[in-house]
C-alpha cells in the first residue's frame, strides 16, 4: 500500500501532466478547463489545507518552469487561489471540531461531495478573477468575450471537480478512511 504522501506526489505529476498536455485538447467554445484546480479541490476537501499546500506549491512550480509565461504567476497564484478555496471547504482536524464542541459551537460540516465543487468554484473564481486583471493591467480592452470565456472556464472547472471527485477520493483511500472511522466509533 502506497502512503498518503506518495499518493499525492504521484496524483500531483499526473495533476500537471493532465494540466500541460489534455486541457487544451477538451476545450469548450476555445477555453480549456484548468484541471490542477480540480484535483486540487478534490485534495483540499479530502485531506485539508497542510496537503492542498504541498499540491498547489508543486503544480505552481512544476508549471513555472516547464512552461512558458509570466514570471512567478502560477508559483504564487495557485497556492493563493487553493488556499483560499481551503479556508472555507477543507475537512476540520478532530481537534478543531472538538474545541468548537467544547465551546458549544456548531460542528455539522457539509457533505464533502458538495464542497468539493464548490471549492473548486472559490479557487477558479479567484484564479481568472486574477487572470481578467491581469489582462486589463496589459493595456487590453475588456469586453464580453472575455468575461464569457472566465465563466466558462469556471463552470468547466467545477464540473471537472464534481466528475472526478469520486475516483480521486477512492485512489487515495478516503472511502476506506471514512469507512474505518465509521466502523470504530460504532465499535469502542
Amino acid at each position: 500500500m502506497l502512503s498518503r504522501t506518495l499518493k499525492l506526489v504521484l496524483l500531483t505529476l499526473f495533476t500537471y501532466l493532465l494540466q500541460a498536455t489534455t486541457a487544451q485538447y477538451i476545450s469548450i467554445w476555445d477555453v480549456a478547463p484548468n484541471i490542477a484546480l480540480a484535483f486540487i479541490a478534490v485534495v483540499t476537501v479530502g485531506f485539508g489545507p497542510k496537503y492542498t499546500l504541498m499540491m498547489s506549491l508543486m503544480i505552481g512550480y512544476l508549471m513555472e518552469i516547464m512552461l512558458a509565461g509570466m514570471q512567478f504567476f502560477n508559483l504564487v497564484l495557485y497556492p493563493v487561489a487553493s488556499m483560499l478555496g481551503a479556508l472555507g471547504f477543507a475537512d476540520k482536524s478532530e481537534r478543531s471540531l472538538e474545541e468548537r464542541r467544547a465551546q458549544g459551537r456548531d460542528t455539522r460540516q457539509m457533505n464533502p461531495h458538495l464542497r468539493t465543487p464548490l471549492c473548486a468554484l472559490v479557487a477558479i473564481v479567484v484564479f481568472e478573477f486574477i487572470h481578467v486583471i491581469y489582462i486589463y493591467l496589459s493595456g487590453v480592452d475588456l469586453d464580453a468575450g472575455h468575461i464569457q470565456r472566465a465563466l466558462v472556464s469556471i463552470l468547466y472547472t467545477m464540473l471537472l471537480a464534481a466528475v472526478f471527485q469520486f475516483p480521486i477520493r477512492a485512489y487515495l483511500g478516503i472511502y476506506r478512511q471514512n469507512r474505518e472511522n465509521r466502523e470504530r466509533q460504532q465499535n469502542p
